[in-house]
């Protein structure tokens, strides 16, 4: 009886050890803890203000005859950042137009491919307008519609 009262014992501390290491280890091991709320809730940022830009279509690049026909829309950082927007609106297209005559079909048939394309729209874009109050003007490339042919 007694090695019986023993080996519950210890495994009583074993388990104990194991489910203390395994919350210690699963908190230091959270991605982003600026994220979450005292509820444990994740907190999104509250999306900024939307500027349509269009629809476009082009053939693609490289062997083939592939179309690429898609919308989007530009998050701004502020209300100010829609107004720089709308006065460069002519040269926004210009930039997703060039842009987009260098994909290929390959880089674009993924969702990952489909993403970096909105990020490399951003990065230029960025690049090319003025900053507002100190920040890029464009935060997320958002598409509205995306087909590929």
């Amino acid at each position: 009886m007694k090695r019986f009262i023993i080996l519950v014992v210890v495994g009583l501390v074993m388990f104990g050890a194991g489910f203390g290491g395994g919350l210690v280890m699963g908190r230091s091991m959270s991605d982003d803890d600026s994220r979450v709320s005292s509820g444990g809730a994740i907190r999104v940022p509250a999306p900024g203000p939307l500027f349509p830009v269009g629809e476009f279509t082009s053939n693609l690049a490289g062997a083939g005859k592939h179309v690429i026909s898609f919308s989007l829309s530009l998050e701004g950082s502020d209300a100010k950042a829609l107004d720089v927007m709308n006065v460069w609106l002519p040269r926004i297209k210009n930039e997703i137009l060039l842009i987009m005559k260098d994909k290929v079909y390959e880089d674009l048939t993924s969702a990952e491919g489909a993403m970096q394309f909105g990020e490399e729209i951003k990065r230029a874009l960025n690049a090319m307008l003025p900053d507002v109050k100190g920040t890029p003007p464009v935060v997320r490339v958002l598409f509205e519609s995306f087909i590929l042919q």
